[in-house]
C-alpha cells in the first residue's frame, strides 16, 4: 500500500486489553478502612474496650477471671473487623491493662497477687494480637477481592466500550465506502443522460431520447431503493417499525412483492410453489412484502440470465417456512452467518450494486415477528435463503376476509 493509501484508510482504533496489576500489601484504595479517620477508628477500639467491660462485669458473679479473657478476646475480633490492624492491636493491649485493674486481685490496681495471672496476661496479649492480625488480614483480602472484582468488571466494560467504538468506526467506514459509490453511481449516469438530452434536444433520434429517459427513470429508481434501504434499517434498528400483525395471505403479500419487480426482474422466471393448504399467517404485510423483495431482488442479482427463482412456502410444524431459492454462485463456506450483518457484502458480491443491508433488513424484519432467517447452498448449485415464522393462535371470524371463509364453507 501506497503511503497516499495508507493515508486515505479510515482509522480504526482497537481496543488493548488492559491486564491489573497485582494487588500490593495494605487495604486497596477505597476501603472503609482507609476512608475512615484515624481518631474515629482508635476511639472505636475504646468504645469496644468499655463494652467488654461492661460484659464482664455483669458476668463476673457467675464466672472465674479467666473465663472473663474469651469477651475481651471477641472485642479484639470485632476491632480488627471493624476498623483493621492498628485498632485491633490497641484493643488487644487495652484489654489486657482493664483487665488486669478490674478483675484481678487485687482490684483498682495494676499490682499481682498471684504471678499465675503474668502467664495469663501474656497469652491473652499474645493471642489476642494474633486474633486481631490474622482477622484484619481476612478482612483486607476480602477487600481486596472485591476491589479487584470492580477494577475487573470497570476494564471489562471498558474494553466493551472500544470494541464498540471500533466496531462503529468500522460500520462508518463500510456506510461510507459502499453508500458512497453507490450514490455517485446513478447519480452520474441520471446526469450524464439529462445532460444528453438537454444538450442535444434537438439532434437526438426518438429512440435515443427515449432510451435515455429509461435509464434517468432505472437509476432514479435504484437510488430510491438503496436511501429506502437506509431508512429502513435504521428505523427498524430504532424500535421504530414495529410489527403490526394481522392475519394475512401470503399469496397475496407474494403477489404484491412480485409486481413491485416486474420491471427489474424482465423476463427472468420465477416458480411459485405454495402449498395448497396454506392458512392465514399473522404478519405485517408492509414489512413481509419489504422481506420477499429484498430476498427475490438478491436472487435476481447473482442469478445468471435465464435461471429461474424458486419461492416456496409451506407449514413446516408450528412455523411457516419461506424460501428463495436461486442458481446462482452460492455462498462461500463460513458466510452463512454473516450475510445478514450490516453492510457485510460476500466473497462473489464484486461488481454487483448494494451497500450490505438488503439481508440485515430480512433478518432485522423476521426477528421483529418473532422468527429466523437462515441461508444455504442448494443441491445442484445456487443458494436458498428461508424465512421462518411462528404461528400463534388463530383468526377470529371477522379477521377472515370473505373469499376465504366461502372457500372454507363446506
Amino acid at each position: 500500500m501506497s503511503p497516499a493509501d495508507d493515508r486515505s484508510a479510515p482509522r480504526v482504533h482497537e481496543a488493548v486489553p488492559v491486564i491489573p496489576a497485582p494487588a500490593p500489601a495494605g487495604r486497596p484504595p477505597f476501603s472503609p478502612a482507609t476512608e475512615m479517620r484515624p481518631w474515629k477508628a482508635y476511639g472505636g477500639s475504646v468504645l469496644i474496650v468499655a463494652a467488654c467491660t461492661a460484659i464482664a462485669a455483669f458476668m463476673q458473679r457467675h464466672f472465674d477471671p479467666p473465663n472473663l479473657t474469651m469477651i475481651y478476646l471477641l472485642g479484639v475480633v470485632v476491632a480488627a473487623i471493624a476498623f483493621g490492624r492498628g485498632p485491633a492491636v490497641l484493643t488487644a493491649v487495652l484489654s489486657v491493662a482493664v483487665f488486669d485493674f478490674l478483675f484481678v486481685p487485687p482490684r483498682f490496681n495494676f499490682g499481682v497477687s498471684d504471678t499465675q495471672y503474668l502467664v495469663t496476661f501474656g497469652v491473652m496479649l499474645v493471642v489476642a494480637i494474633v486474633i486481631g492480625t490474622l482477622t484484619a488480614w481476612l478482612r483486607e483480602q476480602h477487600e481486596w477481592a472485591l476491589y479487584r472484582e470492580q477494577r475487573a468488571a470497570e476494564l471489562h466494560r471498558q474494553a466493551r466500550d472500544l470494541q464498540l467504538q471500533a466496531e462503529t468506526e468500522r460500520t462508518r467506514s463500510a456506510l461510507l465506502s459502499s453508500v458512497s459509490h453507490d450514490l455517485r453511481t446513478p447519480l452520474a449516469v441520471i446526469t450524464g443522460a439529462a445532460s444528453s438530452l438537454r444538450d442535444g434536444a434537438s439532434t437526438l433520434s426518438e429512440p435515443t431520447r427515449q432510451e435515455l429517459a429509461d435509464t434517468i427513470a432505472e437509476e432514479a429508481l435504484r437510488l430510491n431503493r438503496l436511501i429506502g434501504n437506509l431508512l429502513d434499517m435504521t428505523r427498524l434498528e430504532a424500535g421504530a417499525l414495529a410489527p403490526r400483525k394481522e392475519w394475512e395471505s401470503l399469496e397475496e403479500v407474494v403477489g404484491a412483492a412480485l409486481e413491485r419487480l416486474e420491471p427489474a426482474l424482465q423476463k427472468r422466471p420465477v416458480v411459485l410453489k405454495l402449498a395448497r393448504d396454506l392458512p392465514l399467517v399473522p404478519l405485517d404485510a408492509v414489512l413481509f412484502e419489504q422481506a420477499v423483495r429484498n430476498l427475490v431482488e438478491n436472487a435476481n442479482k447473482y442469478s445468471a440470465a435465464g435461471q429461474p427463482i424458486e419461492i416456496l412456502a409451506a407449514i413446516q410444524g408450528d412455523e411457516l417456512r419461506f424460501e428463495v431459492a436461486d442458481r446462482g454462485p452460492g455462498i462461500r463456506p463460513g458466510e452463512e452467518q454473516r450475510l445478514f450483518e450490516k453492510f457485510y457484502r460476500g466473497a462473489n458480491a464484486s461488481g454487483q450494486p448494494g451497500v450490505g443491508l438488503g439481508l440485515s433488513i430480512c433478518e432485522a424484519i423476521a426477528r421483529a415477528h418473532g422468527g429466523t432467517v437462515t441461508a444455504a447452498n442448494r443441491p445442484g448449485g445456487g443458494a436458498v435463503f428461508a424465512i421462518w415464522l411462528p404461528l400463534e393462535g388463530t383468526p377470529a371470524r371477522g379477521q377472515v376476509p370473505d373469499e376465504e371463509l366461502t372457500r372454507a364453507a363446506p
